[in-house]
Order: structure tokens, then C-alpha cells, then sequence
């Protein structure tokens, strides 16, 4: 049996697979983890055809569904549709998986989408000057449910939308979304709007290059009570 745990309320999601995985457990099962973002054909391919003496074998392939499309994983997505051994697959990604990835599973699997807190979208309309304490209050309500990656990385995609806003001659949002973004947007100027992501950019830099020890939330602390001030 497959199952599918995913969305951007990935407290949520990575809550309910520990769950499925601590049942399994009880159950006698081998749990092994896969890193789904760097798996090839030809390990799955052993790995599904590989039985365990022992005990009922669970995979926890992780990344694998959200990864660049390539051909391993169109591969690897079909070696996983036309398996069918015993073993139970669990799936994790922290993004909300496109349809034709869940299609192409879809007829055996069992699917648990985790939705983005309400809060993450209100964090995302609370970023203007002078809004800071509102801001900040949001974000660690968010952050207590979502991983402080996936706020960031929203954060950067919306300060994006509103620099496209600003200066695309026919941006390409719906009516409702470009009214929104527009009252957000005449609420900086543009020099305001590159130099937040500047620093975004800088911080996400920083952090993947070990250049820094702080955590993305320790970060956007500092950023929104600087720039939002």
C-alpha cells in the first residue's frame, strides 16, 4: 500500500506520517528512509525487489513527488505505480504536489493533504512599514505549525509578487489576487521592495552556506523588526 503525506502544513504532515511510521513500528516493521530528492531507478528498483527475512519492510521515501521533473523521476514514480510486493510506502513532501504527480499514483495510494494554516496567508498581507509587531506575532503562529523554511521561502515569493506588481506592464495574477498585491504594493517603493529581497537572498545564502548558525525564524526576526518598523 502507498501512502501520500503532503501540502505546506508540514507540522501537520510530518506529524501524521511519525504516526503511520510509530504504528508500523508496533507492527514489527522494518522502517527504512529514502532521500527522495537524489533517488535513482535502478536503487528503488532493488530496493522493491529486495525481501526482508525477517519482517514486513516500510519505505519512507521523502522529496521524491516536489523534486525538478527529470527522467529518474518519471521512472521512479512508475516503478512505484506497477509495484506490487508486500511492502507499505510512505511518501512525504513538504509542498502540496501537483495533479499529474498524484495521478499517475493515485488509483493505489492513500493521500493526506496538510493545507497551509490560515495564518500563513494573513502573515503574508501583514507585510507593509510600520506593521511590524502584527507581523512578527503572525509569523511565530505560523511557525509553530509550518517549518520556518516554508514561511520564508512565501515570504520571498510574496515580496517577488509585489516587485512584479510594481513594474511588469501586464502582470499575471487573477483580479482578485492583482487588488490585493496592488494596496500592498503602493505601500512601498521600489528601492524598499529590491532591498528586501536583497536581504532575503542573503539570509537563505547565508544559511545554506554555514555561513551563519542563526535559523531562518532568528533571522526574520531581525529582517521584519528592521524593515517593518
Amino acid at each position: 500500500m502507498i501512502f501520500i503525506f503532503h501540502g505546506e502544513g508540514t507540522a501537520t504532515s510530518r506529524n501524521l506520517l511519525q504516526d503511520a511510521i510509530t504504528k508500523h513500528k508496533l507492527l514489527g516493521h522494518e522502517i527504512r528512509i529514502i532521500e527522495g530528492d537524489k533517488l535513482v531507478p535502478a536503487d528503488l528498483e532493488s530496493t522493491l525487489a529486495t525481501a526482508s527475512l525477517f519482517s514486513t519492510e516500510t519505505l519512507v521515501i521523502e522529496g521524491l513527488l516536489s523534486r525538478a521533473k527529470s527522467r529518474d523521476k518519471d521512472a521512479c514514480i512508475k516503478l512505484l505505480a506497477d509495484y506490487s510486493g508486500d511492502k507499505n510506502i510512505f511518501l512525504w513532501d513538504k509542498k502540496e504536489i501537483t495533479k499529474p504527480n498524484l495521478t499517475k499514483l493515485a488509483a493505489r495510494a492513500k493521500i493526506s493533504l496538510s493545507k497551509a494554516p490560515t495564518a500563513l496567508f494573513a502573515f503574508m498581507e501583514s507585510i507593509e512599514p510600520g506593521n511590524a509587531e502584527r507581523a512578527l506575532s503572525l509569523m511565530h503562529e505560523v511557525i509553530s505549525g509550518t517549518e520556518d523554511i516554508v514561511v520564508f521561502t512565501m515570504l520571498a515569493r510574496q515580496i517577488s509578487y509585489l516587485i512584479i506588481i510594481k513594474t511588469a506592464t501586464s502582470p499575471k495574477f487573477s483580479p482578485w489576487q492583482m487588488d490585493k498585491l496592488r494596496v500592498q504594493a503602493s505601500k512601498w517603493s521600489d528601492k524598499q521592495l529590491s532591498n528586501f529581497l536583497s536581504e532575503l537572498l542573503k539570509i537563505d545564502f547565508a544559511i545554506k552556506s554555514g555561513a551563519t548558525k542563526l535559523s531562518y525564524t532568528d533571522h526574520l526576526d531581525l529582517l521584519l523588526t528592521t524593515l517593518l518598523r
